[in-house]
């Protein structure tokens, strides 16, 4: 069957109306998925010739996406620092704010060449993690989430990655088998109160265990910060994300455990995105 993009309009018409953002880009990459074809190819073709397979398949998978499930989980990855991330059920998806973080670092700590040793708490698909030792050439990391699942995920993405070989993972509630002292700490919680209203596409499709952190959102920096003390030396930068105006409330928390906010980066949005903490 020839697809043509006239023909596609309908399609476009239902993602605009359900708020997608750039619905032609999610159609070329849905095709792409479909096809086996890259996005460039995709994106320079006027039709397309889909098999009586494709094309039902073609059809399943822009109901999913009319009914809110992300693009990523679709697909099956997502882009994060110019690097491609598979994601699961199991694992938050990796958001452009959370670039913030890898940006912070990188103006913080200038010499890429320094032999860094990283850890990243709640490491999901190992997206941060990852980020920050593909620009670290002589840096280790050890990612630690609590999810099983996930760390298979993320032992998957160092693999094709070709990061393997600098990076570990362990399964831990917070610091509990973590041992050592490192460098760099990095974290992106949850922080999501249990009563905050959330879209449909998060809700419904992140894992709750990423996303929640009890009734006010901060349960978790307070377990990170009356935890890792053990695992830093006097120079041991550590960055946060938080969630919109958790600003004053994590930095009390931080600083009630000896630690001190040295540093505050915004989003694209200009909402305070990530806190560095020195002790």
């Amino acid at each position: 069957m020839r697809v043509s993009y006239d023909s596609l309009q309908e399609i476009l018409a239902l993602f605009q109306k359900i708020g997608i953002e750039n619905p032609w880009r999610e159609i070329r990459l849905l095709l792409s998925y479909i096809t086996g074809k890259s996005y460039e190819q995709v994106f320079f073709e006027k039709e397309f010739l889909l098999s009586s397979e494709q094309q039902v398949q073609f059809e399943k998978l822009v109901k999913r996406r009319a009914n809110h499930e992300p693009l990523s989980k679709i697909i099956g990855y997502r882009e994060f620092w110019g690097l491609n991330f598979k994601v699961t059920k199991d694992t938050l998806d990796p958001r452009p704010d959370s670039e913030i973080l890898i940006e912070a670092v990188l103006k913080e700590l200038s010499d890429k060449q320094s032999p860094l040793q990283c850890l990243d708490f709640g490491t999901g698909t190992g997206c941060l993690l990852l980020s920050v030792l593909s620009e670290y050439q002589n840096a280790t990391g050890l990612g630690v989430d609590i999810s099983e699942e996930a760390l298979k995920v993320a032992k998957e993405n160092a693999v094709r990655l070709k990061l393997s070989d600098r990076s570990t993972f362990c399964l831990s509630n917070w610091t509990q088998n973590v041992q050592g002292v490192y460098d760099l700490i990095i974290s992106n919680p949850p922080y999501i109160g249990l009563n905050e209203p959330l879209q449909q596409n998060v809700k419904d499709f992140d894992p709750h265990l990423a996303l929640y952190a009890g009734d006010d959102g901060l349960e978790a920096y307070q377990a990170l910060f009356s935890q890792i003390g053990r695992l830093c030396h006097p120079h041991t930068k550590i960055f946060m994300e938080i969630g919109k105006g958790q600003r004053e409330s994590v930095t009390l928390i931080a600083k009630e455990n000896g630690f001190n906010l040295k540093g505050v980066y915004a989003d694209l949005a200009g909402i305070e995105r990530v806190l560095l903490f020195f002790i």
